[in-house]
């Protein structure tokens, strides 16, 4: 992390440490571990991983809208493959929405680009924004400049897991045609990676309307390690798919 970002970082951490850290000792470890979650979270490359993904989108209310579910893998030096094994809706958002999103993924990656913005000096400034109900301690961010990907928003850090979410509006909309795009990222760490298990998305397309995309992971394997849970729920659904 380069020196200017980890400065950044410890002042963002600080500020949100001291709020809920009563001795010198209790704040310094809280400073390590947000600076930890924060170096995390920047990983350029996601790891080695294979994930079933589901992916719909469309206009709110309409009859264009449509949905892939996806088999999708990555490994370093061979790159991000995905196979669809079902689909049903729209054929104009199946192939021009959600089949282009998972080649410019693809391309993204082969690129050597990282997939989301780094939480660092040259994208943010960083403001305390106090917890939730729930514990979570909240990172207001604001946008020192314009590009795709960052948001106008906050994210979520949990005491012990590190980050978990991210929330805002783009600043930089993905295209002419898009605009007002509130965008949600849930997160989980994996192995020791922070990787996206679930991201939403509600915007206006120009001469239409609100529209809407979502896309969910579940992860078969991180790292070169089986995740348990989310094996046995697939197997499941694979099943009934061959029993149909």
């Amino acid at each position: 992390m380069p020196v200017r970002s980890r400065r950044a970082a410890a002042t963002l951490l600080a500020i949100s440490a001291m709020a809920v850290c009563v001795s010198s000792q209790r704040l310094s470890a809280q400073i390590q571990f947000y600076e930890r979650a924060v170096a995390t979270f920047n990983r350029s490359e996601p790891p080695a991983y294979r994930a079933f993904r589901r992916l719909e989108a469309g206009l709110v209310d309409s009859d264009k809208h449509g949905w892939l579910e996806v088999w999708t893998e990555f490994r370093p030096n061979k790159g991000f493959t995905f196979d669809v094994v079902r689909e049903g809706g729209s054929e104009y958002v199946r192939n021009k929405v959600l089949r282009n999103l998972l080649k410019n993924e693809q391309e993204l990656l082969a690129d050597g680009k990282p997939l989301r913005q780094p939480l660092d000096a040259k994208n943010y400034t960083f403001e305390d924004g106090g917890t939730t109900e729930s514990g979570l301690r909240r990172i207001v961010l604001k946008p020192v400049r314009k590009s795709i990907g960052i948001v106008n928003g906050h994210v979520l850090l949990d005491p012990t897991a590190g980050i978990v979410g991210m929330t805002g509006r783009l600043v930089k909309s993905p295209s002419f045609w898009v605009r007002d795009v509130d965008v949600t990222w849930k997160f989980a760490t994996i192995a020791g990676y922070v990787v996206p298990v679930e991201m939403s998305t509600d915007g206006r397309v120009r001469l239409f309307g609100k529209s809407s995309f979502k896309m969910t992971y579940q992860y078969v394997s991180i790292d070169g390690q089986p995740t348990g849970t989310a094996v046995a729920a697939i197997a499941r659904e694979e099943e009934k798919k061959n029993k149909r």
